[in-house]
């Protein structure tokens, strides 16, 4: 196992470069602000070096992997896993492992799929895993904030347990603020984006046990 995941390179001024094994972090802001583009980069670095991928995803496989390709060569069906919660026709994608689950509300589904996936990468000698879930916003569509928090609890517990790095996003502008607050309490870093008041794009990012950093341009 990695001493620290490669981060660098994602954001302005080298701000984040690595993070050590166990690190959850959350990528919040509004809708259509950039933040998943950056989630799936977090995910995708590493790869190349040969780091597993596992990303729970309320769109479809097809769609998540089609993102992933742009930033890596290739997709080898050995280190990418896909947990399809889109409830799709469950015809597998040929690029990546594959678990259809019927519905974003089916928790136990999304559990056993991700455990099915762990253990497919630790046969195949993947050790170095980064778990994306895209997005938490979906599953606080289908489900109450009360269940949702549990089940991110023991999620991220597991993340931290293992050794992996676990990835998220929020729309912070689909949720009131108390609900944002309830469920980035869980994380030990966040990334956040909000819009200026000339309409550009900025981030700043905290947690990580340090001072936040001001907020900056992409």
């Amino acid at each position: 196992m990695s001493d620290t995941y490669d981060v660098s390179g994602l954001l302005p001024g080298s701000v984040l470069d690595e993070l050590p094994p166990g690190t959850n972090v959350a990528i919040i802001g509004p809708t259509m602000s950039g933040k998943r583009e950056v989630a799936l980069q977090l995910l995708a670095t590493g790869y190349e070096s040969g780091e597993g991928i596992l990303c729970i995803t309320t769109d479809s496989a097809a769609k998540i992997c089609t993102e992933l390709e742009r930033h890596v060569d290739s997709l080898d069906q050995d280190r990418v896993g896909i947990i399809d919660t889109s409830g799709s026709d469950g015809q597998e994608f040929l690029n990546a492992m594959t678990e259809n689950i019927s519905s974003p509300s089916d928790l136990t589904g999304i559990s056993i799929g991700t455990a099915k996936l762990s253990q497919q990468f630790t046969n195949r000698g993947v050790t170095d895993i980064r778990y994306g879930l895209i997005s938490i916003s979906t599953l606080l569509q289908y489900m109450s904030n009360k269940k949702v928090f549990k089940f991110l609890h023991v999620y991220t517990k597991r993340i931290s347990s293992t050794g992996a790095l676990g990835i998220y996003t929020l729309n912070t502008d689909s949720h009131d603020l108390q609900v944002v607050n309830m469920m980035i309490g869980l994380f030990d870093g966040i990334v956040e984006f909000r819009e200026n008041e000339a309409g550009e794009f900025e981030f700043r990012v905290r947690g990580f046990g340090r001072k936040s950093t001001p907020w900056q341009s992409l």
